[in-house]
């Protein structure tokens, strides 16, 4: 008999590239996972690389500054060599040279000679010639540093000092007093200037006190008088005393007037001119202007001679002028209100009233 044998079933394999359901999932995740892993690895290579850059732009941003600090190092080190060499052997040193229009006198250190764009003008040359000088001196000098400067120099080359007369002595003139070879000097600084005067031994040892006891009676005369003053348009302030007739006049410069003044009983008369304008030519030029304005046919008018002086912080001219037979005394000064130069001239050489004008005239706007 034949056997019969049933075939078995096969049996079902599992296929190994399909994949049970709900684990599909995992696995895109696993992937992702992976791709991020990845991702994150890149980009951490590429913040090392960045940071490896900065270092080394560090590097290169230090260079400049370490030389900064080298560089300072030097220049404080130069500084300091600078300081201990002023230390051991004294003062910087400064530009000295002789005072113009003296001999043997040396200039204040760095100081600067006040005319000198004005050289060639025969008033400069004038005020040379007479033994007379002012130099500008340097920004923050003091009258103190002034004097003892002098005090020490003029020593050295043989000077006799005098005196020194503090400002605001009612008797004698502000200053240092010196003597050599039979002649005084005067030293004083005015403003940011520092002003030398030719004097008599006399004068240089009693400080010019006889020229302060000439503006000590100028000065009560005028103190004992009753004032009046000028018209309030007028752009000079004085007060004049009431024995004087005050006059105005037009002159041949627009609507500016000069003013005149006479005493009663008197043949001097003081005037104010209005001359030209301030800055536009030298002084010297304006007052030979004035003199040819003032010239007619019966008086000619001409400059004998002038110095210049300080008027406030300005320069100024005081001239000897001739109107035919006549000798005037004037002062050559500028008005700062209106930028106008006047000529304040008197018919008498030793005028009391035209000494007081000129020390005590102001512009307009000035304060009292």
């Amino acid at each position: 008999m034949k056997k019969i044998f049933k075939k078995k079933p096969k049996r079902k394999v599992a296929s190994p590239i399909r994949m049970p359901k709900g684990k599909t999932q995992s696995i895109n995740r696993r992937r992702k996972a992976k791709f991020k892993v990845k991702n994150i690895f890149t980009k951490k290579q590429t913040r090392y690389g960045n940071r490896r850059r900065r270092k080394q732009n560090q590097k290169y941003l230090i260079i400049p500054f370490l030389l900064l600090i080298i560089t300072g190092i030097f220049y404080l080190s130069f500084k300091y060599i600078l300081f201990l060499r002023e230390n051991a052997y004294g003062e910087k040193e400064y530009i000295i040279t002789n005072v113009l229009g003296f001999q043997e006198l040396p200039s204040y250190k760095n100081s600067e000679f006040l005319f000198q764009n004005n050289m060639d003008d025969p008033v400069v040359k004038e005020f040379l010639a007479n033994g007379n000088s002012a130099y500008t001196l340097p920004p923050q000098t003091t009258s103190e540093e002034l004097e003892e400067y002098y005090f020490e120099v003029l020593k050295e080359l043989g000077w006799e000092y005098i005196q020194s007369i503090p400002k605001g002595t009612g008797d004698k003139k502000y200053g240092q007093y010196w003597i050599k070879d039979g002649k005084g000097l005067r030293i004083y600084s005015k403003f940011n200037d520092v002003w030398y005067e030719t004097i008599t031994q006399e004068d240089a040892r009693s400080a010019l006190a006889s020229l302060v006891q000439e503006e000590i009676e100028r000065e009560m005369l005028m103190a004992t008088s009753e004032k009046q003053d000028l018209l309030p348009d007028y752009p000079w302030k004085i007060q004049i005393p009431k024995e004087y007739i005050i006059k105005y006049s037009p002159t041949n410069m627009d609507e500016l007037r000069a003013v005149s003044f006479q005493k009663m009983g008197s043949n001097e008369i003081i005037e104010i001119y209005p001359s030209g304008f301030w800055k536009s030519k030298e002084l010297d030029y304006i007052l030979n202007d004035y003199c040819e304005t003032k010239s007619n046919e019966e008086v000619e008018y001409g400059v004998i001679n002038s110095i210049p002086i300080s008027f406030g912080s300005n320069l100024g001219l005081k001239s000897t002028i001739s109107a035919g037979e006549t000798i005037l005394v004037s002062y050559t000064i500028p008005n700062t209100f209106n930028s106008i130069v006047y000529v304040i001239s008197s018919t008498e050489e030793n005028s009391p009233l035209l000494e007081y004008i000129v020390e005590n005239i102001k512009p307009w706007d000035a304060d009292n």
